[in-house]
């Protein structure tokens, strides 16, 4: 457990908004479950997602994680990359079930949905040290 505040933050169960830019120059915003390792954030999306199109284009994505009933929220530019390989995301696709308690079972049986749901793992590297991260209410 850490007394950090931001890193305590993004350790509860709470969505990520994922923010990219559709070809046409739109904003694109889904909400998304997430692992955080202290480094990078990881995020298991599908092939036929609009987000997958979006960062295979075009890897520049802000975060909003925010807790809405008490005035708290983090916000942090970043740039996504596709894994694609399901087992160099294994461990963050289990990581990332785990912690909403999503049932995850055996390597064998997580490696088969990830097939069967075409998963794909966006990692994406904030684009500056905690200091450039916007955030309210975890002072």
């Amino acid at each position: 457990m850490t007394t950090d505040p931001i890193e305590s933050f993004l350790g509860e169960k709470r969505n990520a908004v994922v923010a990219g830019l559709r070809q046409d120059g739109r904003p694109s915003m889904t909400p998304n479950w997430f692992y955080w390792d202290g480094s990078r954030f990881y995020i298991s999306t599908m092939r036929p997602r609009a987000k997958f199109r979006i960062f295979r284009r075009d890897p520049r994505v802000q975060l909003l994680i925010d807790d809405s009933t008490a005035f708290r929220s983090v916000v942090i530019d970043g740039t996504a990359e596709i894994w694609e390989d399901h087992e160099q995301g294994l461990p963050y696709y289990r990581a990332v079930r785990e912690k909403y308690g999503r049932a995850v079972g055996s390597d064998d049986e997580l490696r088969a949905n990830l097939a069967a749901e075409d998963r794909v793992l966006l990692v994406i590297t904030p684009s500056g040290p905690r200091s450039s991260w916007l955030s309210w209410g975890l002072e």
